[in-house]
């Protein structure tokens, strides 16, 4: 199938996207990596706990999106790269590969490739997966309509996310069962951030600019990630971040 490549700022033109309704494939995908043995403390007495595909409060969405990237984000009300720098669509709509940002580090030492992209897709879709939790995973379900191996009454699979596999170290493919010209849209919602292991565990499994200081059940301090891919975009000083 051949592929239109969307450079950079060129993600909108998916939007415009007129696509007729077409079944997929599932894929198979790398083994997921194992999560953090415990949640990070966050350095303050009462640690924090943000599994970012769980929360639903605002203010704790707006405190991961400091804390956490996605593969794509919203700049000025338009797509733009994050996690990922550049995304392929076929012509069908079908599958997107998502071509990975190198020299990406997360605040706990992981680094950034296929296998925890991966990781991160079957943790939302898949019930039975090793890091899944014991979150509802909402977001999810509104966004994508359901889990793997959920059918409708007439046996077609509810979600119309259908897998993701591994291309090579840096390249994701993800296959779609029905068309979704908002598909990138719906990945810049806080809820599909790209976290770390420790994140799957209510640490900080985030790589964005700030990471978790201090916090309590009301607020948590962020500090810069000197870390931080874009060293132009490191924070200069840290802020409070309040979560009720």
């Amino acid at each position: 199938m051949k592929n239109n490549r969307l450079l950079l700022l060129s993600f909108l033109l998916i939007a415009s996207m007129i696509l007729a309704a077409c079944g997929g494939s599932s894929a198979p995908a790398e083994e997921a990596p194992k999560p953090a043995a415990t949640p990070a403390t966050a350095g303050g007495n009462t640690p924090t706990a943000l599994d970012p595909a769980n929360e639903s409060g605002e203010k704790v969405r707006a405190a991961v999106s400091y804390v956490y990237e996605g593969l794509v984000t919203m700049k000025e009300d338009e797509l733009a790269p994050a996690l990922a720098e550049v995304v392929e669509v076929s012509d069908d709509g079908l599958e997107y590969t998502f071509n990975l940002r190198p020299g990406v580090t997360f605040h706990d030492g992981a680094t950034l490739n296929a296998d925890l992209v991966i990781a991160n897709f079957n943790r939302w879709f898949d019930p039975k997966d090793p890091n899944r939790g014991s979150g509802k995973f909402e977001a999810w379900v509104k966004n994508f309509k359901g889990f793997k191996g959920e059918t409708t009454s007439d046996g077609k699979p509810k979600s119309q996310y259908d897998g993701a596999e591994k291309v090579n170290d840096f390249t994701v493919l993800v296959h779609l069962n029905t068309p979704d010209p908002d598909f990138l849209k719906k990945l810049t919602d806080p809820a599909f951030v790209i976290s770390s292991p420790a994140g799957f565990t209510g640490g900080d499994g985030g790589s964005g600019p700030y990471k978790m200081g201090k916090s309590d059940a009301a607020k948590v301090m962020l500090e810069p990630f000197a870390g931080y891919w874009d060293k132009a975009a490191v924070p200069a000083k840290g802020m409070e971040a309040p979560l009720k």
